[in-house]
């Protein structure tokens, strides 16, 4: 039994230091290069970016929401139809995970790869780890909304799936727009479980101090350059509206 327990204790603490491993090289790079990333854009200003995000150690479950709002450089600009910016902008939504593998984001540590068992997975490059599985995008109508776009998380070693629940969380987005400001939304939602939470509940504080210093700041940044990148690649197709 002696032996059995120590095994167990040596497994479980290898896994952990995998978890953090994984979180915290890529943070600490990222965190670094922050400044070298180049953040001016041609037609719009990021006018704000808000986010809140946490672990509720009664459930377990995380949540988060990001908000940019942009607003046009010019008074007098013309922007594609409706249809062709919901078009687009379900269109980067979904691609969102390949969004990950860049390599001016995450320095070549991950690549996507197909999955035949789910939609994709988010894997690093070096060691053979999956760090996420996504299921495939869901289109979704949302009042006041040009376009709405849900990826559910299905496992990875980020996530901690119970064979018995349907809902593992998702990550959601949304584009609003009023006349030329867009505001760009990003949620987790649903009942997400970060394996850092572990399996006890309720959630030991140091599980959910490790959560918010790593996993969680981790996930804001990629949202505060995600929601750049998207306007970016809207500026193009302003400056080729005809």
């Amino acid at each position: 039994r002696w032996q059995l327990a120590t095994g167990n204790n040596i497994q479980h603490y290898f896994q952990m230091m995998q978890l953090v491993t994984v979180q915290l090289i890529p943070l600490t790079l990222l965190l670094l290069l922050h400044r070298c990333h180049p953040t001016a854009s041609l037609l719009y200003r990021r006018q704000s970016f808000t986010w809140r995000a946490s672990l509720d150690s009664c459930t377990g479950i995380a949540s988060s929401l990001e908000q940019s709002v942009f607003s046009p450089e010019e008074v007098e600009l013309m922007l594609p139809s409706k249809s062709e910016t919901t078009t687009f902008a379900r269109h980067e939504f979904c691609n969102y995970p390949q969004f990950l593998q860049k390599v001016s984001l995450t320095l070549g540590l991950c690549r996507v790869l197909p999955s035949t068992e789910h939609y994709c997975n988010l894997c690093t490059s070096i060691l053979p780890i999956n760090v996420l599985s996504f299921g495939k995008p869901i289109i979704k109508q949302k009042s006041n909304a040009i376009c709405c776009v849900q990826i559910p998380i299905v496992g990875g070693l980020l996530a901690k799936v119970s064979p018995h629940a349907a809902d593992h969380g998702c990550l959601s987005f949304t584009w609003h727009q009023e006349k030329n400001n867009i505001t760009l939304v990003t949620e987790i939602a649903g009942n997400y479980q970060p394996a850092l939470a572990g399996s006890r509940i309720p959630v030991p504080y140091w599980r959910n101090m490790l959560y918010s210093s790593t996993q969680r700041l981790l996930h804001e940044y990629v949202m505060w350059r995600f929601h750049g990148s998207v306007l970016k690649e809207f500026e193009k197709q302003c400056l080729n509206n005809p």
